[in-house]
């Protein structure tokens, strides 16, 4: 017997369109901004400005994922050949971004190592351009925390956003003082040294963001979850004496999906039994989208 409880419950169901519509006007300035400072960074030769640009896109995307998760919570785009829909384009894009970030700063690096170590390489740098450019950004910064301020405490996928803008801010104050520097001592050196802080300080998320993505797309455990746990929790439950092929996944961010053989010893209270897995489910672990197969042997 075969029974399924399919809720999905995600972090993203529950927003406001002004929610949605700050993460689109926060999206939009970021995302004009880093082709400015791309150019930018081209234009002036100075590495912490494209540093910068690869550390803001880093951002960008996440905000952009955020709202494509809520878009597509409240859109359930399902098909007879699609039957999850969508949801994992989010990861694609995810696994997609954070593989061209890390080539990207492996560049910046190779690039620096260039100017700082083999001669011949240290180039001019025009700093009132670097400088103008950083407090600009700096100003796109703060015009988006101004416009998250007091909704980040809302919803994760706000404060998430928040947590986004502010780390930009530092970037922005960084490349500022990387301007001032070259502006006032032509110390030009500084340029690929904070470049290469920049770039080294986007891998530890961006590492951890294409690890996340591939264990999802391998369907692996979700980090947030203990299979011996889970497991523990169902033969805990009154009337279950054994579990078998136990499968725990997700499908994408927020949405956690479960498969199980459950062994019980008197079918006709089968339903009850399977009320109180699906309530355990749902609220020790989040997890909504399960499918229970009954059964009265041990395997």
């Amino acid at each position: 017997m075969n029974f399924e409880n399919n809720e999905v419950n995600t972090d993203n169901t529950n927003h406001s369109k002004s929610d949605i519509m700050r993460l689109k006007i926060i999206l939009l300035i970021t995302s004009a901004y880093i082709v400015v400072e791309i150019l930018a960074g081209i234009f002036t030769n100075s590495l912490a400005l494209l540093s910068d640009a690869g550390h803001m896109l880093t951002d960008a995307a996440g905000i952009g994922f955020s709202l494509f998760a809520i878009t597509f919570a409240s859109k359930k785009a399902l098909t007879p050949q699609k039957t999850y829909g969508f949801y994992r384009l989010e990861i694609l894009a995810a696994l997609t971004n954070s593989i061209i970030i890390l080539l990207f700063s492996f560049y910046i690096i190779y690039e620096a190592y260039l100017r700082l170590v083999v001669a011949g390489q240290q180039k001019e740098i025009q700093g009132v351009t670097v400088l103008i450019v950083a407090v600009v950004g700096l100003i796109v910064n703060l015009i988006g925390m101004k416009v998250l301020h007091g909704h980040a405490k809302d919803n994760l996928n706000m404060e998430g956003a928040y947590l986004e803008v502010l780390k930009d801010v530092l970037g922005s104050c960084a490349v500022i003082v990387a301007g001032l520097i070259i502006i006032f001592t032509e110390f030009y050196i500084i340029d690929p040294i904070i470049s290469i802080g920049l770039a080294l300080f986007i891998w530890p998320r961006t590492w951890s963001l294409l690890k996340r993505s591939i264990n999802i797309l391998m369907e692996g455990l979700p980090p947030n979850i203990s299979y011996e746990d889970v497991k523990k929790s169902i033969l805990e439950i009154q009337g279950v004496t054994g579990v078998f092929d136990l499968h725990i996944w997700k499908i994408t961010s927020g949405f956690d999906a479960l498969t199980a053989h459950v062994v019980i010893y008197d079918v006709s209270k089968s339903q009850n039994i399977l009320k109180e897995i699906f309530s355990m489910l749902e609220k020790k672990f989040n997890i909504t989208h399960t499918t229970i197969q009954i059964e009265t042997y041990h395997k």
